[in-house]
């Protein structure tokens, strides 16, 4: 049974790592790219060549734009009212000197519109404007983006063949503006969160493969005296109390959360009090679900064991082979029974804990003998 538990912690604990790896690997590979430029530096966009651009991280000082073409916007789906977002300006490549360059697009904050159009009315103008820095990573437009991109240069009477030889379906995405040679630590943090969750999936499953998640519950066995055959022997006689024999009520020990990846148990012996706990959820006022659980308090915790249950038959079912077996432990829930625990706990143990003998008494067990159980007090 301890192997069969332990193989179930580790089937868990894999699935939960694999799934932890799975999102470190996403993180990690989608920005170490970004991560990679962020520390080596920004390519400076003027300095790349029509045929260079691609998806690069980059720098530019925006000196002249064309206007704007397109504009995203959020909409608050109450009042229907739309904020604009980002604009998108056509841009060329290449510096004042370039012989060879495209049209393009950068892609901005709606923040920097007056900025930008002041710019683009001095470009009209063939007035210098100063120049307005941005940092960015290059992507490809998208087909509704590209054609908006195109419906622009159409308008001003370029063809089909024109726009194929004198632009570029890519824009600058801006992530911020920065002083030259900063750097946008951004993709940093987040290359560093895939690795660390990477680093974390490996240690979990050599930790699950090593029965690590199954420590706590062998050393709650361990320190009550008993064995791992004692353990073994009194799981399997142990009764289900929940779908999927989630929960077991033993002889010697209270066993839950079995199919998890860290299975709990409660040394009967030490047992006090125990009652149904039904907790009722809303939303907005509106009633979502209903949990149960059973709650049960052990001399020398200060914080109660919380069972999970599927229904409040199986809270009941539990409570009841408690109370059947375990003679000592006061099983319900009353607002006397509270007031005495809270304000009077030697008074609450003389009810049952100091009076009775800490033997189970239940009939299915007469024949399982276990010299260590009579000693538990």
């Amino acid at each position: 049974m301890l192997e069969a538990l332990k193989k179930k912690s580790f089937h868990v604990s894999l699935i939960v790592s694999i799934v932890i790896a799975l999102i470190g690997v996403s993180l990690a590979v989608y920005n170490g790219p970004d991560a990679f430029s962020s520390l080596a530096g920004y390519k400076n966009f003027a300095d790349l060549k029509p045929e260079e651009i691609s998806n690069q991280m980059v720098e530019i000082d925006v000196t002249a734009n064309f206007g704007y073409y397109m504009e995203e916007y959020s909409e608050n789906t109450t009042t229907h009212y739309r904020t604009t977002t980002d604009l998108y300006y056509i841009i060329w490549t290449g510096d004042e000197n370039a012989t060879d360059y495209r049209y393009m697009t950068i892609k901005v904050p709606a923040r920097f519109e007056d900025e930008m159009d002041e710019i683009a009315e001095n470009t009209y103008n063939q007035v210098y404007s100063e120049p307005l820095h941005f940092v960015g990573k290059i992507q490809k437009l998208d087909s509704e983006e590209l054609g908006y991109f195109e419906e622009f240069f159409i308008s001003s009477g370029f063809t089909q063949e024109d726009i194929a030889a004198e632009t570029l379906p890519y824009y600058i995405d801006v992530t911020g503006t920065s002083v030259a040679g900063s750097t946008n630590y951004g993709p940093l943090v987040l290359f560093g969160i895939g690795a660390l969750l990477i680093i974390w999936a490996v240690y979990r499953i050599i930790k699950g493969a090593r029965g690590g998640y199954m420590k706590k519950f062998r050393k709650a066995y361990e320190e009550a005296g008993y064995n791992d055959a004692t353990i073994e022997a009194d799981l399997a006689n142990a009764f289900s109390c929940a779908k999927k024999n989630d929960v077991k009520v033993g002889r010697l020990c209270t066993y839950y959360n079995l199919n998890s990846q860290i299975p709990a148990l409660i040394v009967n012996s030490r047992i006090m009090w125990a009652y149904q706990c039904t907790t009722t959820h809303r939303t907005n006022g509106v009633k979502t679900g209903t949990t149960y659980s059973v709650m049960v308090f052990v001399e020398g915790q200060k914080n109660a064991h919380s069972i999970g249950v599927p229904s409040e038959a199986s809270a009941q079912e539990v409570l009841s082979k408690m109370n059947e077996m375990l003679p000592w432990v006061v099983v319900g829930h009353s607002d006397d029974l509270k007031r005495l625990f809270n304000k009077d706990r030697a008074q609450f143990l003389q009810l049952r804990y100091n009076t009775v003998e800490h033997i189970a008494v239940e009939p299915g067990f007469a024949a399982f003998n276990n010299t260590d159980s009579s000693s538990q007090q």
